[in-house]
């Protein structure tokens, strides 16, 4: 069983859809990042064969990417 914080789910939900919206401004962005890298931060990868997922990590141990499908589509419309 995973137990996780909604507010940390929330969290990282809305920072994959900020990633998405800058993923779908620049087609060219491949990563994304909103803070400085270290312990605890959350970065985004342009993910998928249609370039149109977001997978999210966190630097902590403990974390377990996420990949947030067809996000990137879905912020361009």
């Amino acid at each position: 069983m995973k137990q996780v914080q909604v507010s940390e789910v929330e969290e990282e939900i809305a920072f994959a859809k900020k990633a998405a919206t800058a993923f779908a401004k620049d087609p060219s962005l491949a990563t994304f990042r909103d803070k400085d890298l270290g312990p605890g931060c959350l970065m985004a990868l342009r993910w998928g064969l249609g370039e149109d997922c977001v997978v999210v990590v966190k630097l902590h141990d403990d974390h377990i990417p996420t990949n947030y499908a067809n996000l990137v589509k879905a912020c361009v419309q």
